[in-house]
Parts: C-alpha cells; sequence; structure tokens
C-alpha cells in the first residue's frame, strides 16, 4: 500500500470539517478532486471511511480508527523530522504540540502563543485546533503532548489541571429582542428556547456541565442535537426559537447573522483545563506546561471580549 503524507492531510482535514467543501476550501483545491482523493484512499485502505449523508461526511468506525493511527503516524514523522534536523545541526530547537478547541483560537492562542514564546524562545511550539470532545484523545493517542479543553472527561492516563474559568455567552439571533437590549442577559430570561448542544457522547463532562448550569439558574430546557461546531453552523441558530452557550472567547468574532450575550450569571463557566499525559518526560513539555500554568488564567482575565 502507498499512501501518500498528502492523502492522509486531506483525509484529516475532511474529517475534522465532516464535509468536502469546506475542506476543499480550506486546503485551497477543487470540490472535485478532493472527493476523488478520499475515494482513492478507501480503495487503497480497502473500506469505507466515510457515511455520506445530504448534509455532510462522519466517519464509520474504520474512519475514525484510521483517523487515529493516521494523526500518530503524520505525528511520528513530524518529531522524526525534528530529531533528524537537529542530529544534522540544521535546527537544534525541540518542538512541543498543543491541541486547542475551537473557541480558543478566537481570542485566546493569539494572545497566548506569543507570550509563551517570550518565554520560552528556545522551545518551537506547534498549535492544532481539535473539536470539542477531541483534546483529551488527541493527548492520550500521541498526537499531542499538552492541550487546553474546557471541561473535558477525565481519564486515567491524563494529568489534568485546572487554569482557570471561562465565562459563557449566549448565542442567539441577531433579531432576538434580548440582543436589542443593553446590558448583560440572565439565564432564565432565555426560558422557552431550545438548547442546541451536540450530543452527550461528544463530550460527557461539557454536556452535563452546561446542563447543570442550566437548571442551577431555574431554566428548563429542550435539547436540540447540534454539530460540535455551534458557529460554524451558525443557520442552526438563525431562528428566535434556538440558543447556545459558548465560552466566551466564542464572542471575539463576529457571526453574521448571531448575538452573543453575556451573561450575568454568576455559575454560568467552564473550567478550562491543561492536558498532558502522566508518562510524558520531556523536559521542553514540562516548561510549556509551567508557562501556560503561569500565563493562561491572567490572559483569560485581561483579554475577554464584551459581546
Amino acid at each position: 500500500m502507498d499512501l501518500s503524507l498528502r492523502l492522509l492531510r486531506a483525509f484529516l482535514v475532511v474529517a475534522e470539517e465532516e464535509h468536502v467543501g469546506r475542506a476543499a476550501r480550506r486546503l485551497f483545491v477543487s470540490q472535485p478532486a478532493l472527493s476523488q482523493d478520499v475515494r482513492r484512499l478507501e480503495r487503497q485502505v480497502g473500506v469505507a471511511l466515510f457515511d455520506r449523508g445530504p448534509r455532510g461526511m462522519t466517519l464509520t468506525p474504520a474512519g475514525a480508527a484510521f483517523a487515529d493511527a493516521a494523526r500518530g503516524a503524520l505525528l511520528a514523522l513530524d518529531r522524526a523530522a525534528d530529531d533528524a534536523r537537529r542530529a544534522g545541526g540544521a535546527g537544534n530547537r525541540p518542538r512541543v504540540s498543543l491541541a486547542y478547541t475551537p473557541s480558543l483560537g478566537n481570542d485566546l492562542l493569539p494572545r497566548l502563543l506569543p507570550e509563551l514564546e517570550r518565554r520560552r524562545p528556545h522551545i518551537e511550539i506547534s498549535e492544532r485546533e481539535v473539536d470539542t470532545g477531541e483534546a483529551a484523545p488527541a493527548v492520550e493517542a500521541g498526537r499531542s503532548d499538552l492541550a487546553l479543553a474546557h471541561c473535558p472527561d477525565p481519564s486515567p492516563r491524563l494529568r489534568a489541571t485546572p487554569l482557570a474559568d471561562e465565562p459563557l455567552v449566549a448565542a442567539v439571533a441577531a433579531d432576538h429582542p434580548l440582543a436589542r437590549r443593553d446590558g448583560p442577559a440572565a439565564l432564565d430570561e432565555l426560558a422557552g428556547l431550545d438548547l442546541l448542544l451536540w450530543p452527550r457522547r461528544t463530550a460527557p463532562a461539557y454536556h452535563d456541565r452546561i446542563l447543570e448550569i442550566c437548571r442551577a439558574a431555574g431554566l428548563t430546557v429542550t435539547v436540540r442535537p447540534g454539530p460540535r461546531r455551534a458557529l460554524t453552523r451558525s443557520y442552526l441558530l438563525a431562528g428566535r426559537d434556538v440558543f447556545a452557550l459558548l465560552p466566551r472567547g466564542a464572542a471575539a468574532l463576529p457571526v453574521p447573522g448571531l448575538a452573543l450575550l453575556p451573561l450575568r450569571d454568576p455559575d454560568a463557566v467552564v473550567p478550562l483545563v491543561l492536558l498532558g499525559r502522566h508518562d510524558e518526560d520531556r523536559p521542553e513539555t514540562a516548561e510549556i506546561a509551567d508557562a501556560l500554568r503561569e500565563t493562561v488564567a491572567a490572559l483569560l482575565d485581561a483579554g475577554g471580549p464584551t459581546p
């Protein structure tokens, strides 16, 4: 079997986007060419990697297993290249890979990365966005050395260090009455709206935390199953009968058709957690973990956007 790195990377982008069109735009290739690449890969592997539907593509069980192995293989190749460059004198900075979930890329990561580089200039940081619920598996499988995630599910293989509590915002249609009012909203003012939330199996601890916050505020909700990335499919929130609860960092970038409302409920927060493997013993990984513990809480407090 002759699998090219280009084919593997393209497959993983399709797996992340769950849509060939979006993946093609991200890869700067045509949609038909990317569809042919995916079919070619499936023929080479000998099994269907995706279930195809009218709204996109999802990994089959075989595809999910292949994606895990492919990510691990690409990470191993990257590290092998780093080792070779260092051995040949072409580069002497060790690399640490950091996974993060989508809302963190809107606000925290653009401010965090230069701070990490300033504090640890001798270490190269390779950042990688993963879907909600995928940060812990990425670290467990060795695809990333460290990860930042909200409410990750516990794992005996991982060391979880809470760094800060991040406030939530409510995403509603831009023409909702609450969107036209000044000041923060209260959760119980969203009564009567469905809650757009990913299936519990995607990220059980995070899912349960969102529902716990609603119950504590006296808000009874009907859950409407939604995607992992609510803002990527913001049209699902364009109706005035649904809302979503998102980390405050999601409000850093405007989303057409939506309003992102700050909440005055003090318990409407989710913990931001640093994940690392217990068996990770590289000193550079420990240094970056220390720098994250030193900086993340202050950056969240100082730079959170005001919707």
